[in-house]
């Protein structure tokens, strides 16, 4: 028994050292939100206060490592075979305002090179501390959580993610990477329009095709009843691990701790 009891506190004390040493901080256009084991906030850029609170977060002994996540400008997403890294900062001139710091992701399976901005308020203060800083674009983990899901050998996969305010949609065909945007919508008749102009463009046909949504939420019901009136859907339901969900502000992280409702 007193084995056992020792091994269940081994254990615990291994995950509560596990929380103890990673902070996550997820980095948007205009804010960023930050969550540890005792601190959780929202904040823009510009308010120097809560600025100079990160640091003071991030220079506390209990925290060992940094973990970074990007949506904060918008990839381009390079095949690793054509990737050159002298022209880095040139991959980004067509679709975002280009910082000092550039980011590069490879992709699990080692197909696709991603590089994105960096916000250079958060990369100083990042680059001020000895803890160890761990970057990854929004896609990268999308990506990397998609291919693991491919079962369509034979033609098109269309997978969504849908937030309040925006979505993304990915496409593969034959289980190879096509197509990635994201578009800002109002109502879900922007939705269906840019959905099905995707689909167009892919000559794929809404009757064979099927449309995967990457989680099911009250909340969209009405943008699921109009899409399925046109194409197939499935949903994929299950906890998908540093996922966000955001309006504004006001958004909710999915992680192995916290499933969105």
């Amino acid at each position: 028994m007193l084995v056992q009891v020792g091994i269940g506190l081994q254990s615990l004390m291994q995950k509560i050292k596990t929380k103890i040493s990673k902070a996550s901080i997820y980095q948007f256009e205009n804010f960023f939100h930050l969550s540890s084991l005792n601190e959780c906030f929202s904040s823009s850029y510009s308010d120097k206060n809560k600025l100079k609170l990160v640091t003071n977060i991030l220079n506390k002994d209990s925290i060992k490592s940094i973990n970074i996540t990007h949506f904060n400008s918008p990839p381009s997403i390079i095949p690793s075979k054509y990737y050159d890294k002298s022209i880095k900062a040139k991959y980004l001139e067509t679709n975002t305002k280009i910082s000092r710091s550039i980011g590069k992701d490879i992709s699990n399976d080692k197909k696709m090179t991603i590089v994105y901005s960096k916000n250079e308020n958060l990369s100083q203060i990042l680059n001020n501390n000895d803890k160890k800083n761990y970057h990854t674009n929004y896609f990268t983990q999308l990506y990397n959580y998609l291919i693991g899901q491919l079962n369509n050998s034979d033609g098109y996969s269309f997978f969504i993610n849908l937030s309040d305010t925006s979505f993304e949609v990915i496409v593969f065909n034959n289980n190879k990477f096509v197509f990635f945007n994201s578009f800002n919508i109002n109502d879900e008749n922007e939705f269906l329009y840019y959905t099905f102009f995707v689909l167009k463009n892919y000559n794929a046909s809404i009757k064979s095709n099927k449309i995967i949504f990457l989680g099911k939420y009250e909340r969209f019901d009405k943008f699921y009843d109009l899409v399925s009136k046109y194409s197939k859907i499935d949903f994929i339901e299950e906890n998908i691990n540093s996922l966000v969900s955001y309006e504004s502000q006001s958004f909710s992280i999915l992680n192995e701790n916290n499933i969105r409702k």
